[in-house]
């Protein structure tokens, strides 16, 4: 069993929010859009009377007084969480869903069960003789239902319960207030089911790594050793002790016991007749001590506690116990599943530990045979997975009626093709939105917007152009992406819109592509040359007029003689460095100098070309800072607000 999907209501930022869980879910966005306040809420859901607690400052400032629910609907149903589950889960199905409700104090776990709909009545009754009263009226206006008498409350609802299991053809779906997920031991059911531990940014490793009953050591020991084999031979080492203390006691106590016994009855028989006074040693009964056990470290020739050890070690510490514990519990008998929920993994780790991290929680889904989830909220693109983008939910924030609240973005596959469909093959899509996923691309779910161009010379010049006009395009959250080549445009914009992040599309008209391909294949045979050329003028003017139509333009196959300028888009007659080359002067003779001093490196050198435009004796022309321009009204909300 695995959560498939939450929603969360009134909690904190979160006014509503719907979110998909994967096997491996990972939540992106800005500071304080509510990345680790999902996880929190997952965790009161789980942990809430264990471990946290709520009230009336958690809840949304639009809607004060109302409650906070958070609903999660669970799937990948065993027979064995059927079973558990008992009239919350039919026999066939896979998934059911709980709600955690918070009002004004009441705290409850609710559920939608499957009920004999008479009994309903019986159950929302009220106090207990009320429950029994409407019970009986049952039995006696439904004689063919064989209800059997019960005498309390508890009696009542057993024999409820006993019936429907018997009957289940004759159940239906409910859901009303009244109805508790296994009454008041609905979080200990719950628990049986899932096991969900949530590693803050501020938890301390040493807190984990003591011998109790919630931390993740105790939960690995308690699961892999048996403390009773132990207790057993302490028991028996108590009960020798005990029968040699009595011994101890009979021959030092038991002479002048009886003596004073005898005396103070003498006394006593003055006052009362028939009965005498019998003093012994109070033995105590033998208390077994459990087994408890101490985590130190070696550190070369010193042992010290985990406390005493940086925080970089404590958090590893952390997720090698946890990794351990998850791996613990597939070998044995523990079927539940082991829910991990991390905020910020790459806290006080160097960067091969936080890739090493990351794989470990990434393959820890699959080491366990899907036993394990995993969730994480992060600011590092090194926990983003190449390929994996569907497990990706981006964070937005937004104002509803000058209240902060959080907006949810994500895309599947599926989405993704249908986004695309009349401009690229499904087929085409499913290969490609792995093979042209990149680090920079990881790095732009984390941006406000994002300058999607060509080639890493595009990029660079617009870098150094941004620099030379004194605009810190990192400050503002902007990153410029090279999609290595037109062709992966489309992708990189579908992906990244559908993730909530805006894109300014910067490409290249190509117009003198047709001479560019003669010159290529020169050294050809006319009818050969011929063919190339037409088939790279054909893609260049199809893949033209496909961004075009795509984003919303005229499909024009070759620009017009002036370059095209938009809101969310700009195409250059040729490409970007002739532009510049035409149109920059400064730029061409600054990127010549470097070259001639042996600073920079000739031809298309994306280094050269970002110092060349960064120190131009003059700025760059109007048009290249008009594209500057429109991507940061972009990472203003602007233009086109995430």
């Amino acid at each position: 069993m695995r959560i498939k999907r939450v929603q969360i209501e009134n909690f904190r930022c979160l006014l509503k929010v719907d979110i998909e869980f994967d096997q491996i879910t990972t939540l992106l966005g800005p500071t304080g859009t509510g990345k680790s306040t999902v996880l929190r809420a997952l965790d009161w859901f789980f942990n809430g009377e264990k471990s946290v607690s709520i009230s009336s400052d958690d809840i949304h400032t639009s809607l004060a007084g109302l409650p906070i629910s958070v609903e999660v609907e669970f799937t990948d149903l065993t027979a064995a969480d059927r079973d558990a589950l008992g009239r919350y889960a039919a026999p066939d199905s896979d998934r059911f869903t709980l709600w955690r409700i918070w009002n004004e104090g009441e705290d409850k776990i609710t559920g939608r069960a499957l009920t004999f709909p008479p009994f309903e009545t019986v159950r929302t009754a009220g106090a207990a003789m009320a429950k029994r009263r409407a019970y009986n009226e049952l039995r006696e206006s439904r004689p063919e239902l064989e209800l059997p008498q019960a005498g309390n409350e508890p009696a009542v609802i057993e024999a409820m319960v006993v019936w429907e299991q018997s009957h289940r053809e004759e159940l239906v779906e409910t859901s009303t207030e009244a109805t508790h997920f296994f009454g008041f031991a609905g979080q200990s059911k719950l628990a049986e089911l899932i096991d969900f531990v949530f590693i803050a940014a501020d938890l301390r490793g040493y807190e984990e790594a003591g011998d109790g009953k919630s931390t993740v050591l105790g939960r690995i020991l308690d699961h892999a050793i048996d403390r009773t084999a132990a207790g057993d031979r302490l028991g028996e080492i108590e009960e020798t002790a005990q029968a040699e203390r009595a011994a101890a006691y009979q021959e030092v106590y038991e002479a002048p016991l009886q003596q004073i016994s005898k005396a103070l009855s003498a006394e006593l028989h003055q006052f009362t007749a028939g009965r005498t006074v019998q003093i012994a040693p109070l033995v105590q009964p033998p208390k077994t001590a459990r087994t408890t056990f101490e985590v130190s470290i070696q550190d070369g020739a010193a042992s010290t506690s985990v406390a005493r050890q940086g925080h970089g070690f404590q958090r590893a510490l952390i997720i090698a116990t946890l990794k351990f514990l998850a791996e613990q519990r597939r070998e044995g008998a523990d079927s539940r599943t082991l829910c991990l929920a991390v905020e910020e993994p790459e806290l006080f780790q160097h960067p091969p530990q936080a890739r090493t991290f990351a794989r470990v929680l990434r393959t820890l889904t699959d080491s366990t045979g899907g036993t394990t989830q995993v969730m994480y909220a992060t600011h590092s693109p090194v926990f983003v997975e190449a390929r994996s983008y569907h497990e990706i939910r981006c964070l937005g924030r937004e104002f509803i009626d000058g209240h902060p609240s959080t907006r949810v973005w994500q895309v599947s596959e599926a989405e993704l093709c249908e986004m695309l469909g009349s401009y690229v093959d499904e087929d085409k899509v499913k290969s490609r939105a792995g093979s042209v996923y990149t680090n920079a691309l990881a790095e732009a779910f984390f941006a406000h917007a994002a300058l999607l161009v060509e080639g890493t010379t595009d990029a660079a010049l617009l870098e150094g152009a941004a620099e030379r006009l004194g605009i810190n395009l990192g400050a503002e959250g902007i990153i410029a992406i090279d999609a290595n080549g037109k062709g992966n445009l489309l992708l990189y914009r579908a992906l990244l819109r559908a993730l909530g992040v805006p894109c300014y599309v910067l490409f290249d008209g190509d117009a003198d592509e047709q001479d560019r391909q003669e010159a290529r294949y020169a050294g050809m045979t006319e009818p050969q040359r011929k063919a190339k050329v037409a088939a790279a003028v054909e893609k260049a003017s199809r893949e033209n007029a496909q961004l075009l139509s795509f984003l919303g333009a005229p499909p024009i196959a070759w620009p017009p003689t002036a370059s095209v300028f938009k809101e969310d888009h700009a195409m250059f007659v040729d490409d970007l460095e002739l532009f510049a080359a035409g149109n920059w002067p400064s730029w061409t003779a600054r990127r010549q100098a470097l070259i001639d001093s042996g600073d920079g490196i000739g031809g298309k050198n994306a280094d050269t070309y970002r110092e060349a435009a960064r120190t131009a004796e003059r700025e760059p022309p109007f048009e290249i800072v008009t594209v500057l321009e429109y991507v940061r009204a972009m990472a203003r909300g602007v233009c086109a607000p995430r």
